[in-house]
């Protein structure tokens, strides 16, 4: 696949210009050739990610987290490190941050979502999603409503465990069953409150701070928490799975955490 007809058909798939992010979304890295035939996805972009894709031999890395963030303008130190690497093994490395979580085909939001639906075999007249509030003048975030009630222990057992989640649940609310549930990836907290309003029986999410349960616990707004790494694991694989049927790249994937 051609380089450049690769990176601007991620750029318009994604939809990278809509999104106001602290991540540079898009080609963090260049690299000399002209083809890419072997994708590394990941979800960050580290320097024992890219000793892993040298030994594989791939021709870019694709991640979630990417190496450039805020407004850095020197490489020392770890980002040194980790660009010195990648161009000295001339591989390319691409970011996608928001536009990942916020995807509606690819996105870990979305997938989060319609696997609940999966597992818990829901109708399509049983259930509805929504976007759910929105960050930076974008919708990123779901909910979804469904009407059989699903008593909320199955989410710590026969959900968690098939998606792979680490999980931590703060039932504030007292509720055995559950109608409604708003997923928000990343570091959200500031949303609970929504979800409070809305009468979600549940808001999921990823980090945690302490002085956010305690205003939990106080507004009966029950939580259950997974840890980042592991809900943002999805993505990466949709997105790479897509470019593999429609440009039939060699795909690899590295599940490392640290």
């Amino acid at each position: 696949m051609n380089k450049n007809e690769l990176i601007k058909y991620l750029d318009e798939y994604l939809k990278l210009s809509d999104f106001v992010d602290n991540s540079k979304n898009w080609l963090q890295i260049d690299c000399s050739k002209d083809e890419i035939n072997k994708i590394w996805y990941t979800v960050d972009a580290t320097t024992y990610i890219f000793e892993k894709a040298k030994q594989e031999n791939v021709d870019m890395v694709l991640s979630h987290h990417g190496i450039f963030w805020w407004n850095e303008e020197v490489l020392v130190w770890i980002p040194y490190k980790r660009v010195k690497m990648m161009i000295e093994n001339d591989i390319c490395s691409y970011a996608a941050h928001l536009p990942l979580d916020a995807h509606p085909e690819v996105g870990n939001n979305i997938w989060l979502a319609k696997a609940f639906i999966n597992i818990f075999w829901l109708r399509e007249s049983e259930y509805s999603i929504e976007p759910f509030w929105e960050y930076k003048w974008m919708m990123i975030w779901y909910w979804i409503r469904f009407e059989r009630p699903i008593h909320i222990s199955n989410l710590l057992t026969s959900y968690a465990e098939q998606m792979q989640l680490i999980k931590r649940l703060y039932n504030f609310w007292k509720k055995d069953y559950i109608n409604s549930i708003a997923f928000v990836s990343g570091w959200a907290w500031w949303e609970y409150i929504q979800a409070y309003e809305k009468w979600y029986d549940l808001y999921v999410t990823w980090e945690s701070n302490h002085w956010n349960l305690t205003w939990a616990k106080e507004l009966w707004q029950s939580i259950l928490l997974w840890w980042h790494y592991e809900t943002e694991k999805i993505w990466p694989k949709l997105l790479a799975y897509h470019l593999r049927d429609k440009f039939w790249i060699e795909i690899v994937y590295l599940d490392e955490k640290y």
